[in-house]
């Protein structure tokens, strides 16, 4: 009987070839979205009945600036029973996301929370990783986001607020609608690999303001 065979260059015509392949993790309050915004990204079907995760593995292949990457996305539970899964999690990741909704006050407060479990995570291994914090929900009608007064007595959005808390930037979302899904993570890659150019323009750009 004749055996085909498959030469390696034929091989490397079929799988992929990425610049890089991050992990990155998603983390929020039970309800709040982070599912429907990963199935978002990986073109699954929206949900809009809210169904409890444990713990979800995607994998992600997208393209940004002419290269392309593979996310591999871990979609931990909104509930706080499983802390040693989310600190695997936190291992793992080379970033993560931090969800909350507007439908649901209490997860804006449990902000902090996951943050420093983050950063007491990555401590312990001597390391940082980019964070991007999203307010999702934006479409329900009737609701709006926190304000703050700063140490002037002025009046800030949230946006300001938690860039400046937190040190990380900040999204407004709709999974229910695709708004800004596809964003986050390519804001993320900009963190993660930020292109030597644009931040040679910028330092370029900034250096003629100082003069």
């Amino acid at each position: 009987m004749m055996q085909l065979s498959v030469s390696n260059e034929t091989k490397d015509l079929e799988e992929p070839v990425y610049f890089k392949k991050y992990t990155l993790a998603v983390f929020g309050d039970s309800g709040v979205g982070k599912s429907s915004i990963v199935r978002h990204l990986v073109g699954e079907k929206y949900m809009p009945d809210h169904v409890p995760t444990v713990e979800e593995f995607y994998v992600k292949p997208i393209t940004h600036r002419n290269r392309a990457y593979e996310l591999q996305i871990i979609d931990t539970s909104g509930t706080y029973e499983f802390p040693a899964m989310r600190r695997i999690a936190i291992h793992k990741a080379d970033a993560a996301v931090l969800v909350y909704s507007l439908d649901k006050p209490v997860s804006f407060t449990k902000l902090e929370r996951y943050m420093d479990e983050i950063e007491s995570c990555c401590a312990e291994r001597n390391r940082k990783i980019p964070v991007i914090i999203v307010s999702n929900k934006s479409d329900i009608p009737n609701l709006s986001e926190p304000t703050f007064v700063n140490a002037n007595g002025l009046k800030i959005s949230a946006c300001v607020y938690l860039e400046g808390k937190f040190k990380c930037q900040w999204l407004a979302t709709s999974a229910k609608f695709n708004l800004n899904i596809d964003s986050i993570f390519h804001k993320m890659l900009d963190k993660l690999s930020p292109d030597k150019n644009i931040v040679r323009k910028k330092s370029s750009i900034l250096k003629q303001i100082l003069r």
